[in-house]
């Protein structure tokens, strides 16, 4: 019979099975961990062992912030704070449970974004101070998560797949297909889906770049 893992154990479990980040957001002039991609690398084990995260506000408050913008005009905005509590249950034995308190702070210029914003950010950086999770900063692979995390859209791996395709078709056709058999061959052989975005990009601009001897 398998040992069944206590709360501790299994949220250790999680633990062991994340690796660090590399920041693939950018904004307000600044680059941070998404929580959606915080959110994909835990939620596999989490529902593996049937753990829930239930988060819970308590003494919201929110004042007003008024000031001149970098045009000079005057701009007011909400700043939302709470306590929250993080209740981690053990789906499997709902008795097993392990409270841990946060605090929220957001700011927007319309008062619901900055309670959004406060319940966003406190989640992801709970998780990352939770689990210890090290970001690019810290990580001597960060270039090469950079690559791995950085999102490939179906269309963009499409356009690759196309003009792939364009190429080895006018090669041939044009009667080009001995002088760029190599680049035909490493065409064919290709597989867009172990493809990174960069290397995408890459490979795009050396298929225009052999279209142009032949055109």
């Amino acid at each position: 019979m398998t040992e069944q893992l206590n709360l501790y154990q299994k949220i250790a479990d999680v633990k062991a099975n994340i690796a660090g980040f590399t920041k693939d957001t950018k904004g307000y002039n600044f680059s941070y961990v998404s929580g959606s991609q915080i959110l994909h690398r835990i939620r596999e084990k989490m529902i593996e062992h049937n753990l829930l995260l239930v988060p819970n506000t308590s003494n919201e408050n929110w004042t007003t912030h008024t000031f001149k913008n970098k045009k000079g005009q005057e701009v007011t905005e909400f700043i939302v704070e709470m306590d929250l509590n993080y209740t981690w249950i053990n789906a499997d034995k709902p008795e097993e449970q392990y409270e841990v308190s946060y605090h929220a702070y957001g700011q927007q210029n319309d008062i619901s974004q900055a309670h959004g914003t406060a319940l966003t950010y406190a989640e992801r950086y709970f998780l990352m101070k939770f689990f210890n999770i090290p970001t690019d900063e810290d990580d001597a692979d960060a270039k090469q998560k950079q690559d791995k995390y950085s999102a490939v859209s179906q269309e963009l791996k499409d356009m690759l797949t196309k003009e792939a395709n364009d190429f080895i078709a006018i090669a041939k056709e044009s009667g080009f297909a001995e002088k760029h058999q190599e680049q035909i061959n490493k065409l064919e052989k290709m597989n867009v889906e172990t493809l990174n975005k960069n290397q995408i990009n890459v490979t795009r601009q050396q298929i225009k770049k052999w279209l142009g001897g032949i055109e």
